[in-house]
């Protein structure tokens, strides 16, 4: 993983008012068209989805989901299924740890990242480099 990567990149501001540190920068912002676990479980649509050079942060109303790129994430690929009108395509995301949620009621093991087709190919060139 090129950490050192999302700190060349420039800031582009906080466009979600996404709770950052001070030591961060926004690196990269789109709405989510949707999110789910690695099973694709649906978890949300049309969240707001900003990235750092430190950090993945979606939250919508009351609900926040964080990820730390050096400490959460192994591996981040581009995927493609389905043909013509029925393809996806998507990021998927495998987290080094499982997370509980939902009251100890649910699992997951990573993240699909749904996005519009402008922002995935925003987001494709930043995790070329990154991982």
């Amino acid at each position: 993983m090129n950490l050192e990567y999302l700190n060349t990149l420039p800031d582009i501001g906080n466009k979600f008012n996404a709770e950052i540190q001070d030591d961060e920068k926004v690196v990269f912002t789109a709405v989510l068209k949707m999110f789910g676990t690695e099973t694709d479980r649906l978890l949300g649509t049309d969240f707001p989805f900003t990235m750092t050079n430190k950090r993945i942060i979606m939250e919508k109303n009351s609900i926040t989901w964080t990820i730390d790129i050096a400490e959460d994430i192994t591996k981040c690929v581009k995927l493609e299924s389905g043909a013509f009108i029925f393809k996806l395509v998507y990021f998927a995301v495998t987290l080094k740890d499982e997370i509980v949620f939902d009251d100890g009621k649910d699992r997951l093991n990573g993240f699909n990242f749904y996005f519009k087709k402008a922002d995935r190919i925003k987001l494709e060139t930043i995790v070329n480099n990154l991982f």
